[in-house]
Protein backbone atom coordinates (compact mmCIF):
# COMPACT_ATOMS: atom_id res chain seq x y z
CA UNK A 1 0.00 0.00 0.00
CA UNK A 2 1.50 3.17 -1.41
CA UNK A 3 2.26 5.74 1.85
CA UNK A 4 -0.27 8.45 -0.06
CA UNK A 5 -2.92 5.87 -0.09
CA UNK A 6 -1.89 5.10 3.64
CA UNK A 7 -2.83 8.62 4.16
CA UNK A 8 -5.61 8.72 2.62
CA UNK A 9 -7.42 5.80 4.54
CA UNK A 10 -5.77 7.70 7.78
CA UNK A 11 -8.13 10.23 6.99
CA UNK A 12 -11.01 7.79 5.99
CA UNK A 13 -10.50 6.51 9.63
CA UNK A 14 -10.82 9.97 11.10
CA UNK A 15 -13.99 10.57 9.18
CA UNK A 16 -15.49 8.12 9.85
CA UNK A 17 -14.77 8.13 13.79
CA UNK A 18 -15.88 11.90 13.93
CA UNK A 19 -18.85 10.33 12.33
CA UNK A 20 -18.82 12.73 8.92
CA UNK A 21 -20.39 11.02 6.16
CA UNK A 22 -20.55 12.16 2.48
CA UNK A 23 -21.31 15.84 3.86
CA UNK A 24 -18.25 16.32 5.91
CA UNK A 25 -17.63 19.81 4.18
CA UNK A 26 -20.99 20.77 5.54
CA UNK A 27 -20.62 20.10 9.53
CA UNK A 28 -22.22 22.97 11.07
CA UNK A 29 -19.54 25.17 12.67
CA UNK A 30 -19.70 24.48 16.92
CA UNK A 31 -21.52 27.04 19.07
CA UNK A 32 -19.58 30.49 19.67
CA UNK A 33 -17.63 30.17 16.60
CA UNK A 34 -17.28 33.18 14.48
CA UNK A 35 -19.37 33.26 11.26
CA UNK A 36 -17.07 35.56 8.58
CA UNK A 37 -18.58 36.15 5.65
CA UNK A 38 -17.79 38.46 2.60
CA UNK A 39 -20.06 40.13 -0.16
CA UNK A 40 -18.61 41.80 -2.92
CA UNK A 41 -20.07 42.65 -6.14
CA UNK A 42 -19.49 40.86 -9.55
CA UNK A 43 -21.71 42.90 -12.40
CA UNK A 44 -24.36 45.20 -11.60
CA UNK A 45 -27.01 43.98 -9.75
CA UNK A 46 -25.08 40.78 -9.12
CA UNK A 47 -23.08 39.96 -5.68
CA UNK A 48 -21.17 36.69 -4.44
CA UNK A 49 -20.97 36.05 -0.30
CA UNK A 50 -18.15 34.48 0.18
CA UNK A 51 -17.31 32.39 3.53
CA UNK A 52 -18.68 29.52 5.39
CA UNK A 53 -19.75 27.03 3.26
CA UNK A 54 -20.14 27.45 -0.63
CA UNK A 55 -20.19 31.04 -2.66
CA UNK A 56 -24.02 32.57 -2.02
CA UNK A 57 -25.17 34.35 -5.58
CA UNK A 58 -27.08 37.48 -5.42
CA UNK A 59 -29.28 38.96 -8.31
CA UNK A 60 -31.06 41.92 -7.11
CA UNK A 61 -33.95 43.23 -8.79
CA UNK A 62 -36.54 45.70 -7.14
CA UNK A 63 -39.10 42.87 -7.15
CA UNK A 64 -36.69 40.44 -5.49
CA UNK A 65 -33.74 38.74 -5.09
CA UNK A 66 -32.79 35.67 -6.41
CA UNK A 67 -30.16 33.36 -4.80
CA UNK A 68 -27.64 30.61 -5.50
CA UNK A 69 -26.96 28.08 -2.71
CA UNK A 70 -27.74 28.52 1.05
CA UNK A 71 -23.60 27.85 2.85
CA UNK A 72 -23.65 25.60 5.99
CA UNK A 73 -26.29 25.04 8.64
CA UNK A 74 -26.61 27.20 11.65
CA UNK A 75 -29.02 30.06 12.53
CA UNK A 76 -25.62 32.09 12.96
CA UNK A 77 -24.59 31.54 9.48
CA UNK A 78 -28.09 32.43 8.03
CA UNK A 79 -28.40 35.71 9.77
CA UNK A 80 -24.97 36.62 8.73
CA UNK A 81 -25.55 35.71 4.91
CA UNK A 82 -28.96 37.95 5.16
CA UNK A 83 -27.20 40.85 7.09
CA UNK A 84 -24.72 41.30 4.44
CA UNK A 85 -27.69 41.10 1.62
CA UNK A 86 -29.04 43.56 3.78
CA UNK A 87 -26.24 45.92 2.35
CA UNK A 88 -27.26 46.26 -0.98
CA UNK A 89 -31.10 45.29 -1.15
CA UNK A 90 -33.79 45.17 1.47
CA UNK A 91 -36.14 42.95 -1.12
CA UNK A 92 -37.59 39.44 0.21
CA UNK A 93 -35.48 36.65 -1.00
CA UNK A 94 -38.23 34.98 -4.08
CA UNK A 95 -36.26 31.90 -5.13
CA UNK A 96 -33.01 29.87 -3.85
CA UNK A 97 -31.38 27.89 -6.24
CA UNK A 98 -29.23 24.79 -5.26
CA UNK A 99 -26.44 24.18 -7.38
CA UNK A 100 -26.14 20.56 -5.84
CA UNK A 101 -27.21 18.66 -2.83
CA UNK A 102 -24.20 19.12 -0.37
CA UNK A 103 -24.78 20.73 2.61
CA UNK A 104 -22.31 23.27 2.72
CA UNK A 105 -24.63 24.57 -0.28
CA UNK A 106 -28.14 23.74 1.24
CA UNK A 107 -27.51 23.83 4.94
CA UNK A 108 -29.93 26.65 5.05
CA UNK A 109 -32.91 25.95 2.86
CA UNK A 110 -35.38 25.02 5.44
CA UNK A 111 -34.46 28.79 7.05
CA UNK A 112 -35.19 30.16 3.58
CA UNK A 113 -38.25 28.76 3.23
CA UNK A 114 -39.81 29.03 5.97
CA UNK A 115 -38.94 33.02 5.42
CA UNK A 116 -41.62 32.35 2.06
CA UNK A 117 -38.84 31.41 -0.53
CA UNK A 118 -38.97 28.67 -3.12
CA UNK A 119 -35.88 26.64 -3.08
CA UNK A 120 -35.47 25.43 -6.93
CA UNK A 121 -33.18 22.55 -7.83
CA UNK A 122 -32.42 19.05 -10.21
CA UNK A 123 -34.72 16.46 -9.75
CA UNK A 124 -32.03 14.34 -8.60
CA UNK A 125 -31.56 16.43 -5.55
CA UNK A 126 -34.10 15.10 -3.16
CA UNK A 127 -32.48 11.55 -4.12
CA UNK A 128 -29.06 12.84 -2.68
CA UNK A 129 -30.79 14.40 0.07
CA UNK A 130 -32.52 11.40 0.91
CA UNK A 131 -28.96 9.84 1.72
CA UNK A 132 -27.98 12.33 3.93
CA UNK A 133 -25.27 10.89 6.57
CA UNK A 134 -26.22 12.69 10.11
CA UNK A 135 -23.47 13.62 11.53
CA UNK A 136 -23.13 14.71 15.35
CA UNK A 137 -22.56 18.65 14.10
CA UNK A 138 -24.79 18.42 11.58
CA UNK A 139 -27.76 16.15 12.39
CA UNK A 140 -30.51 17.09 10.54
CA UNK A 141 -30.55 16.75 6.78
CA UNK A 142 -30.78 19.75 4.65
CA UNK A 143 -34.41 21.13 3.57
CA UNK A 144 -35.77 19.44 0.40
CA UNK A 145 -36.27 21.92 -2.79
CA UNK A 146 -39.66 23.15 -2.93
CA UNK A 147 -39.57 22.96 -6.58
CA UNK A 148 -37.82 20.47 -8.98
CA UNK A 149 -37.15 20.73 -12.76
CA UNK A 150 -35.16 17.92 -15.45
CA UNK A 151 -33.09 20.09 -17.66
CA UNK A 152 -33.54 23.61 -17.97
CA UNK A 153 -35.94 25.95 -16.22
CA UNK A 154 -35.94 30.09 -16.26
CA UNK A 155 -36.62 32.41 -12.81
CA UNK A 156 -37.90 35.64 -13.06
CA UNK A 157 -38.40 38.00 -10.96
CA UNK A 158 -38.92 41.63 -12.46
CA UNK A 159 -36.15 42.04 -15.36
CA UNK A 160 -34.11 39.41 -13.54
CA UNK A 161 -33.83 35.99 -15.25
CA UNK A 162 -31.58 33.09 -14.45
CA UNK A 163 -31.37 30.51 -16.75
CA UNK A 164 -30.90 26.79 -14.67
CA UNK A 165 -29.56 24.19 -16.30
CA UNK A 166 -28.57 20.45 -15.86
CA UNK A 167 -26.48 19.28 -18.83
CA UNK A 168 -24.86 15.71 -17.49
CA UNK A 169 -23.81 14.45 -13.95
CA UNK A 170 -20.69 16.13 -12.83
CA UNK A 171 -19.25 16.92 -9.51
CA UNK A 172 -22.99 15.07 -8.60
CA UNK A 173 -25.56 13.46 -9.99
CA UNK A 174 -28.00 16.72 -9.57
CA UNK A 175 -25.66 19.64 -10.66
CA UNK A 176 -26.95 22.78 -11.49
CA UNK A 177 -25.34 25.75 -13.46
CA UNK A 178 -27.42 28.83 -12.86
CA UNK A 179 -26.80 31.22 -16.02
CA UNK A 180 -27.85 35.19 -15.80
CA UNK A 181 -28.39 36.12 -19.04
CA UNK A 182 -28.12 39.99 -19.05
CA UNK A 183 -25.34 40.08 -17.26
CA UNK A 184 -23.26 37.94 -18.99
CA UNK A 185 -22.34 35.52 -15.51
CA UNK A 186 -22.75 32.19 -14.54
CA UNK A 187 -22.47 30.33 -11.19
CA UNK A 188 -21.54 26.98 -11.25
CA UNK A 189 -21.28 25.56 -8.12
CA UNK A 190 -18.79 22.88 -7.59
CA UNK A 191 -18.55 21.91 -10.95
CA UNK A 192 -15.97 24.92 -10.99
CA UNK A 193 -13.33 24.93 -8.23
CA UNK A 194 -9.89 26.70 -8.09
CA UNK A 195 -7.77 23.56 -7.53
CA UNK A 196 -8.15 19.77 -8.66
CA UNK A 197 -12.05 18.88 -8.82
CA UNK A 198 -13.56 15.98 -6.48
CA UNK A 199 -16.60 13.38 -7.92
CA UNK A 200 -19.05 12.44 -5.43
CA UNK A 201 -19.40 9.23 -7.55
CA UNK A 202 -22.34 7.39 -5.04
CA UNK A 203 -23.92 10.68 -5.54
CA UNK A 204 -23.79 10.03 -9.35
CA UNK A 205 -20.92 12.08 -9.81
CA UNK A 206 -18.61 11.75 -12.94
CA UNK A 207 -15.81 13.60 -14.53
CA UNK A 208 -16.54 12.75 -18.28
CA UNK A 209 -19.82 14.06 -17.68
CA UNK A 210 -18.36 16.86 -15.90
CA UNK A 211 -16.63 17.82 -18.95
CA UNK A 212 -19.86 17.25 -21.37
CA UNK A 213 -21.56 19.84 -18.76
CA UNK A 214 -18.19 22.12 -19.07
CA UNK A 215 -19.03 21.86 -23.15
CA UNK A 216 -22.35 22.61 -22.40
CA UNK A 217 -21.88 25.64 -20.55
CA UNK A 218 -18.99 27.57 -22.94
CA UNK A 219 -21.22 27.20 -25.60
CA UNK A 220 -23.49 30.19 -23.90
CA UNK A 221 -22.94 34.08 -23.73
CA UNK A 222 -20.98 34.50 -20.50
CA UNK A 223 -17.38 36.34 -19.43
CA UNK A 224 -17.64 36.04 -16.17
CA UNK A 225 -17.89 33.05 -13.72
CA UNK A 226 -18.43 32.55 -9.95
CA UNK A 227 -17.28 29.13 -8.43
CA UNK A 228 -18.75 26.63 -5.98
CA UNK A 229 -15.64 27.80 -3.48
CA UNK A 230 -13.30 30.80 -3.68
CA UNK A 231 -12.95 34.27 -3.12
CA UNK A 232 -12.92 36.00 -6.84
CA UNK A 233 -15.14 35.66 -9.97
CA UNK A 234 -13.09 33.98 -12.76
CA UNK A 235 -13.00 34.51 -16.04
CA UNK A 236 -13.93 32.61 -18.96
CA UNK A 237 -10.59 31.99 -20.13
CA UNK A 238 -10.12 30.01 -16.28
CA UNK A 239 -12.79 27.81 -17.10
CA UNK A 240 -11.61 26.90 -20.54
CA UNK A 241 -8.01 26.16 -19.04
CA UNK A 242 -9.46 24.38 -16.18
CA UNK A 243 -11.74 21.68 -18.80
CA UNK A 244 -8.13 20.99 -20.35
CA UNK A 245 -6.97 20.27 -16.78
CA UNK A 246 -9.77 18.23 -16.65
CA UNK A 247 -9.52 16.02 -19.37
CA UNK A 248 -5.95 15.66 -18.82
CA UNK A 249 -7.15 14.23 -15.44
CA UNK A 250 -9.13 12.21 -16.81
CA UNK A 251 -6.62 10.80 -19.74
CA UNK A 252 -4.13 9.98 -17.16
CA UNK A 253 -6.23 7.92 -14.62
CA UNK A 254 -7.21 6.08 -17.87
CA UNK A 255 -3.67 4.90 -18.68
CA UNK A 256 -3.11 3.83 -15.23
CA UNK A 257 -5.81 1.71 -14.87
CA UNK A 258 -5.48 0.57 -18.29
CA UNK A 259 -1.72 -0.28 -17.32
CA UNK A 260 -3.00 -2.54 -14.67
CA UNK A 261 -2.00 -0.05 -11.62
CA UNK A 262 -3.51 -0.83 -7.88
CA UNK A 263 -6.39 1.07 -6.88
CA UNK A 264 -4.60 1.83 -4.03
CA UNK A 265 -1.65 3.38 -6.09
CA UNK A 266 -4.07 5.17 -8.16
CA UNK A 267 -3.75 8.74 -6.77
CA UNK A 268 0.20 8.79 -6.28
CA UNK A 269 0.91 7.14 -9.63
CA UNK A 270 -1.52 10.30 -11.67
CA UNK A 271 0.42 13.49 -11.99
CA UNK A 272 -0.81 16.44 -11.32
CA UNK A 273 1.54 18.95 -10.22
CA UNK A 274 2.32 20.23 -13.84
CA UNK A 275 -1.58 21.21 -13.90
CA UNK A 276 -0.53 23.26 -10.76
CA UNK A 277 -2.68 20.92 -8.58
CA UNK A 278 -2.78 18.46 -5.24
CA UNK A 279 -5.53 15.90 -4.73
CA UNK A 280 -7.72 16.64 -1.88
CA UNK A 281 -6.93 13.77 0.09
CA UNK A 282 -9.47 13.82 2.56
CA UNK A 283 -12.30 14.37 -0.06
CA UNK A 284 -10.94 11.84 -1.99
CA UNK A 285 -10.81 9.18 1.46
CA UNK A 286 -14.85 9.99 1.57
CA UNK A 287 -15.75 6.03 1.06
CA UNK A 288 -17.28 5.28 -2.79
CA UNK A 289 -15.06 8.18 -4.86
CA UNK A 290 -11.85 5.84 -4.81
CA UNK A 291 -13.87 3.23 -6.28
CA UNK A 292 -15.59 5.47 -8.44
CA UNK A 293 -12.97 6.61 -10.14
CA UNK A 294 -10.78 3.63 -10.56
CA UNK A 295 -14.01 2.27 -11.86
CA UNK A 296 -14.35 5.30 -14.91
CA UNK A 297 -10.50 4.73 -15.01
CA UNK A 298 -11.41 1.29 -16.32
CA UNK A 299 -14.29 2.62 -19.00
Amino acid sequence: MSSLFRFAASVAVLIAVAGVGLSAAAAEPPPGTPVRLAIKPVKPGLYMVTGNGGNVTVRVAPEGLILVDTKNAGQPVYDALMAQIRTVSAAPVKYVVDTHSHADHTGNNGRFIAAGAAVVAHEAIKAGLANYVPTAANPNAPAAPTQTYKTALTLAVGPAKAELHHYDRGHTGGDTLVYFPDLRTIAMGDELVTGSPTVDYPSGGDIGGLLNSLDQALKLDWDTAIAGHGDEPLTRDYVQTYRGKVATLLARVKEQVKAGTPKDQLLSKVRVDDLGWTFNLVAWAVPGRLDGLYAEGAR
